[in-house]
């Protein structure tokens, strides 16, 4: 796909011949995580709220809700949203943690879903 790539670098006095492109991103680089965070800032851009519930971090995603119901609304705008650009959300590396601190324990037999499958 990528065989016989070549590139140059644009500077203000002029721009460079081309040359072979020889290395790309590996996992774990540096530039790999920046991207990430950028794409990932663009795409959520469109449910993202004044109140900051959705935190990047690294490579993962921190939702906050106030109720697994909001969780589940927020999961499916984000699926939405990165199934809309041909992208997924992994639900076998999805994780959930549940604090009742109001004490209110009103959605205990609420299931949290993507696409109709339950999170473990």
């Amino acid at each position: 796909m990528y065989s016989k790539s070549e590139t140059s670098v644009r500077a203000p006095i002029r721009d460079t011949d081309f040359f072979p492109l020889e290395v790309a991103l590996h996992q774990g680089s540096t530039s790999n995580r920046f991207l990430f965070a950028v794409v990932l800032d663009e795409l959520s851009k469109l449910i993202q709220e004044s109140v900051q519930w959705c935190k990047p971090l690294a490579d993962d995603i921190v939702l906050i809700a106030e109720s697994k119901q909001d969780l589940n609304l927020r999961l499916e705008e984000w699926q939405a949203a990165l199934k809309s650009k041909c992208l997924k959300i992994n639900r076998s590396k999805t994780k959930y943690y549940y604090c009742d601190f109001c004490g209110a324990n009103d959605d205990e037999d609420v299931q949290i879903t993507i696409e109709g499958q339950e999170v473990p």
